[in-house]
Protein backbone atom coordinates (compact mmCIF):
# COMPACT_ATOMS: atom_id res chain seq x y z
CA UNK A 1 0.00 0.00 0.00
CA UNK A 2 2.96 2.30 -0.34
CA UNK A 3 2.99 2.36 -4.12
CA UNK A 4 3.05 5.71 -5.96
CA UNK A 5 -0.63 5.33 -6.85
CA UNK A 6 -1.56 4.71 -3.21
CA UNK A 7 0.40 7.73 -2.05
CA UNK A 8 -1.37 9.88 -4.65
CA UNK A 9 -4.74 8.64 -3.42
CA UNK A 10 -3.91 9.47 0.21
CA UNK A 11 -2.64 12.98 -0.81
CA UNK A 12 -5.81 13.68 -2.78
CA UNK A 13 -7.88 12.72 0.27
CA UNK A 14 -5.93 15.18 2.43
CA UNK A 15 -6.38 18.02 -0.06
CA UNK A 16 -10.10 17.43 -0.39
CA UNK A 17 -10.56 17.18 3.37
CA UNK A 18 -8.60 20.38 3.91
CA UNK A 19 -10.71 22.22 1.35
CA UNK A 20 -13.91 21.02 3.02
CA UNK A 21 -12.62 22.23 6.39
CA UNK A 22 -11.86 25.68 5.01
CA UNK A 23 -15.30 25.96 3.42
CA UNK A 24 -16.90 24.85 6.69
CA UNK A 25 -15.00 27.50 8.58
CA UNK A 26 -16.02 30.15 6.08
CA UNK A 27 -19.59 29.06 6.33
CA UNK A 28 -19.42 29.23 10.14
CA UNK A 29 -18.30 32.84 9.96
CA UNK A 30 -21.70 33.78 8.60
CA UNK A 31 -23.38 33.24 11.97
CA UNK A 32 -25.82 30.50 10.91
CA UNK A 33 -27.59 29.24 7.86
CA UNK A 34 -26.40 26.66 5.49
CA UNK A 35 -24.87 28.83 2.77
CA UNK A 36 -21.19 29.59 2.41
CA UNK A 37 -20.26 33.29 2.79
CA UNK A 38 -18.37 34.77 -0.14
CA UNK A 39 -16.13 37.60 1.03
CA UNK A 40 -15.32 40.20 -1.63
CA UNK A 41 -12.29 42.33 -0.89
CA UNK A 42 -12.52 45.68 -2.72
CA UNK A 43 -9.48 46.74 -4.70
CA UNK A 44 -7.41 49.54 -3.19
CA UNK A 45 -8.69 53.05 -3.93
CA UNK A 46 -7.22 54.73 -6.98
CA UNK A 47 -4.61 57.32 -6.00
CA UNK A 48 -3.51 59.80 -8.61
CA UNK A 49 -0.47 61.99 -8.01
CA UNK A 50 0.95 65.27 -9.29
CA UNK A 51 4.60 66.12 -8.73
CA UNK A 52 7.03 68.64 -10.12
CA UNK A 53 8.96 71.84 -9.41
CA UNK A 54 8.12 75.42 -8.42
CA UNK A 55 10.73 77.63 -10.08
CA UNK A 56 11.32 81.35 -9.72
CA UNK A 57 14.67 80.20 -8.80
CA UNK A 58 13.70 77.07 -6.78
CA UNK A 59 10.98 78.16 -4.33
CA UNK A 60 11.43 76.77 -0.82
CA UNK A 61 8.56 76.31 1.63
CA UNK A 62 5.82 77.42 -0.74
CA UNK A 63 2.27 76.12 -0.58
CA UNK A 64 1.16 74.39 -3.78
CA UNK A 65 -2.57 73.77 -4.12
CA UNK A 66 -4.40 71.80 -6.80
CA UNK A 67 -7.87 72.98 -7.83
CA UNK A 68 -10.46 71.26 -9.97
CA UNK A 69 -11.53 73.13 -13.09
CA UNK A 70 -15.26 73.03 -13.75
CA UNK A 71 -16.72 74.60 -16.86
CA UNK A 72 -13.40 76.30 -17.52
CA UNK A 73 -13.39 78.06 -14.13
CA UNK A 74 -11.67 77.42 -10.80
CA UNK A 75 -13.55 74.96 -8.63
CA UNK A 76 -12.94 73.14 -5.38
CA UNK A 77 -9.58 72.38 -3.81
CA UNK A 78 -8.32 68.87 -4.50
CA UNK A 79 -5.07 68.71 -2.55
CA UNK A 80 -2.26 70.83 -1.12
CA UNK A 81 1.39 70.35 -0.22
CA UNK A 82 4.61 72.26 0.51
CA UNK A 83 7.74 72.53 -1.63
CA UNK A 84 11.13 71.42 -0.35
CA UNK A 85 14.34 73.47 -0.50
CA UNK A 86 14.74 72.63 -4.20
CA UNK A 87 11.19 73.63 -5.08
CA UNK A 88 10.07 70.02 -5.48
CA UNK A 89 6.48 69.12 -4.62
CA UNK A 90 4.32 66.02 -4.71
CA UNK A 91 0.69 65.46 -3.78
CA UNK A 92 -1.98 62.79 -3.94
CA UNK A 93 -5.15 63.78 -5.77
CA UNK A 94 -7.12 60.60 -5.10
CA UNK A 95 -9.41 59.46 -7.91
CA UNK A 96 -9.85 62.95 -9.38
CA UNK A 97 -10.26 63.10 -13.12
CA UNK A 98 -10.42 66.32 -15.13
CA UNK A 99 -8.33 69.43 -15.82
CA UNK A 100 -6.33 70.91 -12.95
CA UNK A 101 -5.04 74.34 -11.95
CA UNK A 102 -2.00 74.42 -9.69
CA UNK A 103 -1.32 77.53 -7.65
CA UNK A 104 1.75 78.34 -5.58
CA UNK A 105 1.91 81.02 -2.89
CA UNK A 106 4.41 82.00 -0.21
CA UNK A 107 7.89 80.56 0.19
CA UNK A 108 11.30 82.03 -0.55
CA UNK A 109 13.61 81.91 -3.54
CA UNK A 110 17.06 83.10 -4.58
CA UNK A 111 16.62 86.01 -6.96
CA UNK A 112 18.76 85.43 -10.04
CA UNK A 113 19.72 89.05 -10.68
CA UNK A 114 20.69 90.03 -7.14
CA UNK A 115 21.44 86.76 -5.37
CA UNK A 116 19.20 87.91 -2.52
CA UNK A 117 16.78 85.58 -0.79
CA UNK A 118 13.32 86.98 -1.47
CA UNK A 119 9.87 86.07 -0.22
CA UNK A 120 6.93 85.71 -2.58
CA UNK A 121 4.94 88.82 -1.77
CA UNK A 122 1.33 88.60 -0.64
CA UNK A 123 -0.83 88.69 -3.75
CA UNK A 124 1.95 87.29 -5.96
CA UNK A 125 1.34 83.70 -7.00
CA UNK A 126 2.51 81.31 -9.71
CA UNK A 127 0.10 79.03 -11.52
CA UNK A 128 -0.07 76.27 -14.09
CA UNK A 129 -2.93 74.56 -15.88
CA UNK A 130 -2.91 70.88 -16.79
CA UNK A 131 -5.32 69.28 -19.30
CA UNK A 132 -7.63 66.52 -18.12
CA UNK A 133 -5.87 63.83 -16.12
CA UNK A 134 -7.24 60.31 -15.84
CA UNK A 135 -8.22 58.84 -12.47
CA UNK A 136 -5.16 57.29 -10.86
CA UNK A 137 -2.71 58.93 -13.26
CA UNK A 138 0.76 59.90 -12.05
CA UNK A 139 1.67 63.31 -13.49
CA UNK A 140 5.38 63.99 -13.05
CA UNK A 141 7.80 66.84 -13.83
CA UNK A 142 5.02 69.44 -13.84
CA UNK A 143 6.55 72.92 -13.73
CA UNK A 144 5.14 75.96 -11.91
CA UNK A 145 6.93 79.01 -13.32
CA UNK A 146 6.32 82.55 -14.55
CA UNK A 147 5.78 81.11 -18.05
CA UNK A 148 3.15 78.58 -16.96
CA UNK A 149 1.56 81.42 -14.97
CA UNK A 150 1.29 83.58 -18.07
CA UNK A 151 -0.30 80.68 -19.96
CA UNK A 152 -2.82 80.07 -17.17
CA UNK A 153 -3.80 83.74 -17.14
CA UNK A 154 -4.28 83.68 -20.90
CA UNK A 155 -6.31 80.45 -20.86
CA UNK A 156 -8.59 81.89 -18.19
CA UNK A 157 -9.46 84.78 -20.49
CA UNK A 158 -10.18 82.80 -23.65
CA UNK A 159 -13.76 81.99 -24.64
CA UNK A 160 -14.84 79.11 -22.46
CA UNK A 161 -12.09 79.66 -19.91
CA UNK A 162 -9.64 76.96 -18.85
CA UNK A 163 -10.90 74.12 -21.05
CA UNK A 164 -8.55 71.41 -22.32
CA UNK A 165 -8.34 73.10 -25.71
CA UNK A 166 -7.61 76.53 -24.27
CA UNK A 167 -5.07 75.11 -21.82
CA UNK A 168 -3.14 73.42 -24.62
CA UNK A 169 -3.42 76.48 -26.86
CA UNK A 170 -2.14 78.88 -24.18
CA UNK A 171 0.70 76.62 -23.03
CA UNK A 172 1.85 76.20 -26.64
CA UNK A 173 1.53 79.92 -27.42
CA UNK A 174 3.64 81.03 -24.45
CA UNK A 175 6.17 78.32 -25.27
CA UNK A 176 6.43 79.60 -28.84
CA UNK A 177 6.90 83.16 -27.58
CA UNK A 178 9.92 82.12 -25.47
CA UNK A 179 11.09 79.28 -27.79
CA UNK A 180 10.40 76.51 -25.28
CA UNK A 181 8.67 73.49 -26.78
CA UNK A 182 6.90 72.39 -23.56
CA UNK A 183 6.66 74.93 -20.74
CA UNK A 184 4.69 72.48 -18.59
CA UNK A 185 7.32 69.72 -18.45
CA UNK A 186 10.67 71.25 -19.39
CA UNK A 187 12.78 71.87 -16.28
CA UNK A 188 14.31 75.38 -16.53
CA UNK A 189 18.10 75.51 -16.32
CA UNK A 190 19.31 77.35 -13.22
CA UNK A 191 21.88 79.91 -14.43
CA UNK A 192 23.19 80.39 -10.89
CA UNK A 193 24.61 76.85 -10.91
CA UNK A 194 28.19 76.65 -12.17
CA UNK A 195 28.41 74.98 -15.58
CA UNK A 196 24.68 74.27 -15.76
CA UNK A 197 24.60 75.17 -19.44
CA UNK A 198 26.94 72.35 -20.37
CA UNK A 199 24.29 69.64 -20.05
CA UNK A 200 21.11 71.67 -20.62
CA UNK A 201 19.01 71.45 -23.77
CA UNK A 202 18.28 74.62 -25.71
CA UNK A 203 14.69 74.46 -24.43
CA UNK A 204 15.87 74.32 -20.82
CA UNK A 205 18.42 77.07 -21.47
CA UNK A 206 15.85 79.38 -23.07
CA UNK A 207 13.48 78.67 -20.20
CA UNK A 208 16.04 79.45 -17.50
CA UNK A 209 17.21 82.67 -19.12
CA UNK A 210 13.65 83.88 -19.72
CA UNK A 211 13.07 83.64 -15.97
CA UNK A 212 16.43 85.27 -15.19
CA UNK A 213 15.62 88.11 -17.60
CA UNK A 214 12.41 88.84 -15.68
CA UNK A 215 14.41 88.97 -12.47
CA UNK A 216 16.95 91.27 -14.09
CA UNK A 217 14.21 93.53 -15.43
CA UNK A 218 12.64 93.80 -11.96
CA UNK A 219 16.05 94.70 -10.52
CA UNK A 220 16.65 97.38 -13.15
CA UNK A 221 13.25 98.89 -12.40
CA UNK A 222 13.96 99.07 -8.67
CA UNK A 223 11.24 96.61 -7.69
CA UNK A 224 11.54 95.51 -4.07
CA UNK A 225 10.65 91.91 -4.89
CA UNK A 226 10.91 90.30 -8.30
CA UNK A 227 7.83 88.15 -7.69
CA UNK A 228 5.83 91.28 -8.53
CA UNK A 229 7.05 91.07 -12.14
CA UNK A 230 5.41 87.64 -12.40
CA UNK A 231 2.05 89.17 -11.47
CA UNK A 232 2.59 91.98 -13.97
CA UNK A 233 3.53 89.53 -16.73
CA UNK A 234 0.44 87.41 -15.97
CA UNK A 235 -1.77 90.48 -16.24
CA UNK A 236 -0.04 91.51 -19.47
CA UNK A 237 -0.49 88.06 -21.02
CA UNK A 238 -4.18 87.89 -20.14
CA UNK A 239 -5.34 89.48 -23.41
CA UNK A 240 -2.87 87.63 -25.63
CA UNK A 241 -0.58 90.55 -26.38
CA UNK A 242 2.40 91.73 -24.35
CA UNK A 243 2.02 95.50 -24.47
CA UNK A 244 2.03 96.58 -20.82
CA UNK A 245 -1.77 96.58 -20.77
CA UNK A 246 -4.59 94.23 -19.89
CA UNK A 247 -7.49 94.76 -22.26
CA UNK A 248 -6.43 98.36 -22.82
CA UNK A 249 -5.83 99.22 -19.15
CA UNK A 250 -2.28 100.10 -18.08
CA UNK A 251 -0.83 97.63 -15.59
CA UNK A 252 0.46 98.97 -12.24
CA UNK A 253 3.45 97.15 -10.78
CA UNK A 254 4.34 96.79 -7.11
CA UNK A 255 7.66 97.89 -5.61
CA UNK A 256 8.39 100.33 -8.40
CA UNK A 257 9.44 103.46 -6.58
CA UNK A 258 8.87 106.52 -8.79
CA UNK A 259 7.26 104.91 -11.84
CA UNK A 260 4.56 102.36 -11.18
CA UNK A 261 3.05 101.57 -14.58
CA UNK A 262 4.28 98.76 -16.81
CA UNK A 263 6.12 99.82 -19.94
CA UNK A 264 4.58 98.87 -23.29
CA UNK A 265 7.85 97.12 -24.24
CA UNK A 266 8.56 95.50 -20.87
CA UNK A 267 7.98 91.96 -22.20
CA UNK A 268 9.53 92.52 -25.62
CA UNK A 269 12.60 94.68 -26.28
CA UNK A 270 13.21 95.55 -22.61
CA UNK A 271 13.08 91.89 -21.63
CA UNK A 272 15.53 91.08 -24.40
CA UNK A 273 17.87 93.82 -23.15
CA UNK A 274 17.56 92.56 -19.56
CA UNK A 275 18.49 89.08 -20.76
CA UNK A 276 21.62 90.44 -22.45
CA UNK A 277 22.55 92.27 -19.24
CA UNK A 278 22.12 89.16 -17.12
CA UNK A 279 24.14 86.93 -19.44
CA UNK A 280 27.20 89.16 -19.13
CA UNK A 281 26.83 89.65 -15.38
CA UNK A 282 28.77 87.81 -12.70
CA UNK A 283 25.51 86.22 -11.54
CA UNK A 284 25.45 84.02 -14.65
CA UNK A 285 27.47 80.97 -13.62
CA UNK A 286 26.01 78.61 -16.24
CA UNK A 287 28.72 79.00 -18.87
CA UNK A 288 26.11 80.07 -21.43
CA UNK A 289 27.28 83.03 -23.55
CA UNK A 290 25.41 85.68 -25.51
CA UNK A 291 25.78 83.87 -28.84
CA UNK A 292 23.90 80.86 -27.48
CA UNK A 293 20.91 83.05 -26.58
CA UNK A 294 20.94 85.27 -29.66
CA UNK A 295 17.94 83.62 -31.33
CA UNK A 296 15.67 84.19 -28.33
CA UNK A 297 16.95 87.72 -27.71
CA UNK A 298 16.42 88.62 -31.37
CA UNK A 299 12.89 87.26 -31.22
CA UNK A 300 12.09 89.31 -28.09
CA UNK A 301 13.74 92.46 -29.42
CA UNK A 302 11.76 92.31 -32.65
CA UNK A 303 8.48 91.12 -31.15
CA UNK A 304 5.22 93.02 -31.46
CA UNK A 305 4.15 91.33 -28.23
CA UNK A 306 1.63 89.13 -30.02
CA UNK A 307 1.20 85.78 -28.27
CA UNK A 308 -2.23 84.69 -29.44
CA UNK A 309 -3.42 85.19 -33.03
CA UNK A 310 -5.71 88.18 -32.90
CA UNK A 311 -4.55 89.17 -29.42
CA UNK A 312 -7.39 90.57 -27.39
CA UNK A 313 -9.84 89.85 -30.19
CA UNK A 314 -9.33 86.16 -29.41
CA UNK A 315 -10.87 86.64 -25.98
CA UNK A 316 -14.49 86.55 -25.06
CA UNK A 317 -16.09 86.54 -21.64
CA UNK A 318 -13.88 88.77 -19.51
CA UNK A 319 -15.05 89.93 -16.11
CA UNK A 320 -13.57 93.17 -14.77
CA UNK A 321 -13.69 94.59 -11.28
CA UNK A 322 -12.55 98.00 -10.12
CA UNK A 323 -12.80 100.02 -6.96
CA UNK A 324 -10.87 101.67 -4.15
CA UNK A 325 -9.08 100.52 -1.00
CA UNK A 326 -9.56 103.04 1.81
CA UNK A 327 -8.35 103.30 5.39
CA UNK A 328 -7.31 106.72 4.48
CA UNK A 329 -6.13 106.58 0.83
CA UNK A 330 -4.17 103.31 0.29
CA UNK A 331 -1.18 103.79 -2.01
CA UNK A 332 0.50 100.90 -3.86
CA UNK A 333 -1.26 98.20 -1.88
CA UNK A 334 -1.87 94.74 -3.32
CA UNK A 335 -5.50 93.84 -3.99
CA UNK A 336 -6.07 90.12 -4.50
CA UNK A 337 -9.29 88.47 -5.66
CA UNK A 338 -9.98 84.94 -4.44
CA UNK A 339 -12.65 82.52 -5.60
CA UNK A 340 -15.14 81.50 -2.93
CA UNK A 341 -16.02 77.82 -3.22
CA UNK A 342 -18.47 76.22 -0.80
CA UNK A 343 -18.37 79.41 1.25
CA UNK A 344 -14.62 79.16 1.75
CA UNK A 345 -11.73 81.20 0.39
CA UNK A 346 -10.31 79.32 -2.60
CA UNK A 347 -7.86 79.94 -5.40
CA UNK A 348 -6.44 83.32 -6.27
CA UNK A 349 -8.20 84.60 -9.39
CA UNK A 350 -6.37 87.87 -10.00
CA UNK A 351 -4.16 90.49 -8.37
CA UNK A 352 -3.56 94.20 -8.92
CA UNK A 353 -1.81 97.16 -7.30
CA UNK A 354 -3.59 100.32 -6.17
CA UNK A 355 -2.54 103.71 -7.45
CA UNK A 356 -1.55 106.59 -5.19
CA UNK A 357 -5.18 107.18 -4.14
CA UNK A 358 -6.17 103.55 -3.62
CA UNK A 359 -7.86 102.87 -6.96
CA UNK A 360 -7.50 99.43 -8.54
CA UNK A 361 -8.77 97.48 -11.54
CA UNK A 362 -8.31 93.83 -12.44
CA UNK A 363 -9.47 91.30 -14.99
CA UNK A 364 -11.11 88.11 -13.70
CA UNK A 365 -11.32 86.22 -17.00
CA UNK A 366 -14.44 84.07 -17.26
CA UNK A 367 -14.75 83.64 -13.49
CA UNK A 368 -18.26 83.51 -12.17
CA UNK A 369 -19.19 83.07 -8.51
CA UNK A 370 -18.66 84.67 -5.12
CA UNK A 371 -15.44 86.59 -4.47
CA UNK A 372 -13.30 87.58 -1.53
CA UNK A 373 -11.11 90.66 -2.03
CA UNK A 374 -8.09 91.24 0.20
CA UNK A 375 -5.85 94.31 0.54
CA UNK A 376 -2.34 93.98 1.92
CA UNK A 377 0.82 96.05 2.06
CA UNK A 378 1.12 99.56 0.67
CA UNK A 379 0.86 102.72 2.73
CA UNK A 380 -2.01 104.92 3.88
CA UNK A 381 -2.59 108.36 5.38
CA UNK A 382 -3.75 107.83 8.96
CA UNK A 383 -6.58 110.26 9.70
CA UNK A 384 -5.99 110.88 13.41
CA UNK A 385 -2.25 111.53 13.23
CA UNK A 386 -1.84 112.78 9.66
CA UNK A 387 1.14 110.44 9.19
CA UNK A 388 1.88 107.90 6.48
CA UNK A 389 1.64 104.37 7.91
CA UNK A 390 2.50 100.93 6.59
CA UNK A 391 0.15 98.12 7.65
CA UNK A 392 1.76 95.21 9.44
CA UNK A 393 2.01 91.99 7.44
CA UNK A 394 -0.82 90.49 9.52
CA UNK A 395 -3.13 93.47 8.99
CA UNK A 396 -5.33 93.17 5.91
CA UNK A 397 -8.63 94.62 4.76
CA UNK A 398 -11.20 92.46 3.04
CA UNK A 399 -14.55 92.43 1.30
CA UNK A 400 -16.87 89.57 0.37
CA UNK A 401 -18.96 89.82 -2.78
CA UNK A 402 -21.98 87.66 -3.61
CA UNK A 403 -21.81 85.67 -6.86
CA UNK A 404 -21.05 87.58 -10.04
CA UNK A 405 -21.78 86.34 -13.53
CA UNK A 406 -19.10 85.28 -15.96
CA UNK A 407 -18.02 88.35 -17.89
CA UNK A 408 -19.55 90.80 -15.39
CA UNK A 409 -18.26 94.38 -15.39
CA UNK A 410 -18.18 95.60 -11.79
CA UNK A 411 -17.07 99.02 -10.60
CA UNK A 412 -17.37 101.21 -7.53
CA UNK A 413 -16.31 98.59 -4.95
CA UNK A 414 -14.90 99.98 -1.68
CA UNK A 415 -12.67 97.83 0.51
CA UNK A 416 -12.64 99.45 3.94
CA UNK A 417 -12.64 98.55 7.65
CA UNK A 418 -16.45 98.27 7.41
CA UNK A 419 -16.42 95.83 4.48
CA UNK A 420 -13.70 93.94 6.36
CA UNK A 421 -15.91 93.53 9.43
CA UNK A 422 -18.74 92.24 7.25
CA UNK A 423 -16.48 89.69 5.54
CA UNK A 424 -15.07 88.55 8.88
CA UNK A 425 -18.55 87.99 10.27
CA UNK A 426 -19.75 86.10 7.16
CA UNK A 427 -16.75 83.81 7.31
CA UNK A 428 -17.69 82.48 10.76
CA UNK A 429 -21.38 81.84 10.10
CA UNK A 430 -22.85 78.47 9.20
CA UNK A 431 -22.19 78.11 5.48
CA UNK A 432 -19.45 80.72 5.77
CA UNK A 433 -19.24 83.12 2.81
CA UNK A 434 -22.39 81.96 1.06
CA UNK A 435 -24.29 84.52 -0.99
CA UNK A 436 -26.96 84.71 1.71
CA UNK A 437 -24.42 85.28 4.50
CA UNK A 438 -22.53 87.87 2.47
CA UNK A 439 -25.75 89.82 1.92
CA UNK A 440 -26.86 89.46 5.53
CA UNK A 441 -23.59 90.63 7.07
CA UNK A 442 -23.22 93.52 4.64
CA UNK A 443 -26.65 94.69 5.76
CA UNK A 444 -25.92 94.06 9.45
CA UNK A 445 -22.67 96.03 9.50
CA UNK A 446 -24.34 98.75 7.46
CA UNK A 447 -27.12 99.00 10.04
CA UNK A 448 -24.59 99.11 12.87
CA UNK A 449 -22.83 102.14 11.36
CA UNK A 450 -25.88 103.62 9.62
CA UNK A 451 -24.52 103.04 6.13
CA UNK A 452 -26.88 101.64 3.50
CA UNK A 453 -24.25 99.69 1.53
CA UNK A 454 -20.78 99.28 3.06
CA UNK A 455 -19.45 97.73 -0.18
CA UNK A 456 -20.40 100.56 -2.52
CA UNK A 457 -20.38 103.68 -0.35
CA UNK A 458 -17.38 105.96 -0.86
CA UNK A 459 -16.32 107.05 2.64
CA UNK A 460 -15.92 110.75 3.25
CA UNK A 461 -12.25 111.66 3.63
CA UNK A 462 -12.21 113.98 6.66
CA UNK A 463 -8.64 115.13 5.96
CA UNK A 464 -9.86 116.93 2.81
CA UNK A 465 -11.01 120.50 3.41
CA UNK A 466 -14.78 120.93 3.01
CA UNK A 467 -15.34 117.31 1.97
CA UNK A 468 -18.66 117.16 3.82
CA UNK A 469 -20.33 119.64 1.50
CA UNK A 470 -20.71 117.05 -1.28
CA UNK A 471 -20.98 113.95 0.91
CA UNK A 472 -24.18 112.01 1.53
CA UNK A 473 -25.20 110.91 5.03
CA UNK A 474 -24.00 107.38 4.18
CA UNK A 475 -20.60 108.72 3.11
CA UNK A 476 -20.29 110.87 6.22
CA UNK A 477 -21.12 107.99 8.54
CA UNK A 478 -18.75 105.62 6.79
CA UNK A 479 -15.85 108.10 6.75
CA UNK A 480 -16.27 109.16 10.36
CA UNK A 481 -16.58 105.55 11.56
CA UNK A 482 -13.21 104.81 9.93
CA UNK A 483 -11.70 108.00 11.37
CA UNK A 484 -12.98 107.03 14.84
CA UNK A 485 -11.08 103.74 14.56
CA UNK A 486 -7.93 105.71 13.72
CA UNK A 487 -8.54 107.99 16.69
CA UNK A 488 -9.01 104.98 19.00
CA UNK A 489 -5.68 103.54 17.87
CA UNK A 490 -4.00 106.88 18.51
CA UNK A 491 -5.52 107.12 21.98
CA UNK A 492 -4.26 103.63 22.81
CA UNK A 493 -0.74 104.46 21.68
CA UNK A 494 -0.78 101.99 18.78
CA UNK A 495 2.10 102.61 16.41
CA UNK A 496 0.04 101.56 13.39
CA UNK A 497 -3.72 102.03 13.31
CA UNK A 498 -4.28 99.13 10.90
CA UNK A 499 -3.89 96.85 13.94
CA UNK A 500 -7.11 98.27 15.36
CA UNK A 501 -8.91 97.42 12.11
CA UNK A 502 -7.75 93.82 12.58
CA UNK A 503 -9.07 93.89 16.14
CA UNK A 504 -12.45 95.21 14.93
CA UNK A 505 -12.62 92.39 12.36
CA UNK A 506 -11.94 89.86 15.11
CA UNK A 507 -14.53 91.49 17.37
CA UNK A 508 -17.19 91.47 14.64
CA UNK A 509 -16.56 87.82 13.72
CA UNK A 510 -18.94 86.44 16.39
CA UNK A 511 -21.66 89.04 15.79
CA UNK A 512 -21.10 90.87 19.07
CA UNK A 513 -18.88 93.92 19.55
CA UNK A 514 -17.64 93.26 23.07
CA UNK A 515 -13.86 93.08 22.74
CA UNK A 516 -14.02 89.30 22.47
CA UNK A 517 -14.09 86.53 19.91
CA UNK A 518 -16.53 84.17 21.54
CA UNK A 519 -15.42 84.22 25.17
CA UNK A 520 -11.76 84.99 24.43
CA UNK A 521 -10.52 88.53 24.92
CA UNK A 522 -8.90 89.99 21.80
CA UNK A 523 -5.19 90.75 21.96
CA UNK A 524 -4.16 93.76 19.87
CA UNK A 525 -0.85 94.45 18.17
CA UNK A 526 0.48 97.73 16.87
CA UNK A 527 2.73 98.67 19.80
CA UNK A 528 -0.24 99.23 22.11
CA UNK A 529 0.49 100.80 25.48
CA UNK A 530 -1.47 101.11 28.67
CA UNK A 531 -4.08 98.33 28.43
CA UNK A 532 -1.93 95.24 28.46
CA UNK A 533 -2.62 94.80 24.74
CA UNK A 534 -6.20 93.56 25.29
CA UNK A 535 -9.20 95.06 23.53
CA UNK A 536 -11.63 96.88 25.80
CA UNK A 537 -15.17 95.52 25.95
CA UNK A 538 -16.57 98.91 24.88
CA UNK A 539 -14.00 99.59 22.13
CA UNK A 540 -16.53 99.01 19.34
CA UNK A 541 -19.47 100.72 21.07
CA UNK A 542 -19.27 103.68 23.47
CA UNK A 543 -15.50 103.81 23.12
CA UNK A 544 -15.85 104.32 19.39
CA UNK A 545 -18.47 107.02 19.96
CA UNK A 546 -16.06 108.87 22.27
CA UNK A 547 -13.26 108.56 19.71
CA UNK A 548 -15.53 109.94 16.99
CA UNK A 549 -16.37 112.97 19.12
CA UNK A 550 -12.68 113.51 19.88
CA UNK A 551 -11.72 113.27 16.22
CA UNK A 552 -14.43 115.67 15.08
CA UNK A 553 -13.19 118.27 17.55
CA UNK A 554 -9.53 117.89 16.52
CA UNK A 555 -7.52 119.99 14.11
CA UNK A 556 -7.08 117.11 11.65
CA UNK A 557 -10.82 117.08 10.88
CA UNK A 558 -10.99 119.31 7.80
CA UNK A 559 -14.36 118.05 6.58
CA UNK A 560 -16.49 120.83 8.07
CA UNK A 561 -18.59 118.34 10.06
CA UNK A 562 -19.43 119.04 13.69
CA UNK A 563 -20.45 116.70 16.50
CA UNK A 564 -24.02 117.88 15.97
CA UNK A 565 -23.90 116.71 12.36
CA UNK A 566 -22.81 113.25 13.50
CA UNK A 567 -25.01 113.10 16.62
CA UNK A 568 -27.28 110.29 15.39
CA UNK A 569 -24.40 107.88 14.80
CA UNK A 570 -22.53 108.96 17.94
CA UNK A 571 -25.59 108.37 20.10
CA UNK A 572 -26.32 105.03 18.43
CA UNK A 573 -22.79 103.76 19.13
CA UNK A 574 -22.79 105.16 22.66
CA UNK A 575 -25.99 103.27 23.53
CA UNK A 576 -25.18 100.10 21.62
CA UNK A 577 -25.11 96.69 23.29
CA UNK A 578 -22.63 95.63 20.61
CA UNK A 579 -25.10 93.29 18.93
CA UNK A 580 -24.56 93.11 15.16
Amino acid sequence: MNSPSARRARWSHVVVAGAITVLALLGGCGGGGGSTAIVTVPPPATQGTISGNAVKGPVNGATVTAYALTGGAVGSQIATTTTDAQGVFSMSVGAYTGPVMLQMAGGTYTDEATGATMSMASGDAMTAVVPTMAAGAALTHVQLTPLTSMAQSMAAHLAGGMTDTNISTANTAVGTYFIVSDILHTVPMNPLVSGAGGSASQDATNYGFALAAMSQYAHLQGMATSSAIVTAMMNDAADGIMDGKAFGAAIPMGGMGMSSMMSSTAATAELGAAMATFITSSRNQSGVVTASMQVLMTQLNGSTGQIMPGGATGTASNAMISGTAFNGPMSHATVTAYAVVGGMKGAQVASATTDATGNFSMSLGNYGGALMLQVSGGTYLDEATGTIMTPAATDVMTAAMASIGSGAQISGIWITPLSSMAQSRANTMSGRMSDANIAATKTAIGNYFMVTDVLRTAPLNPTVTGSSTVATTDQRNSGMAIAAMSQTAKGLGMSVSSAFVTAMMDDASDGMMDGKTGSAQISMGGGMMGSGGMMQVTAGTSGLATSMTTFIGSAVNMSGLSSGDMNALIQKLAASSGQI
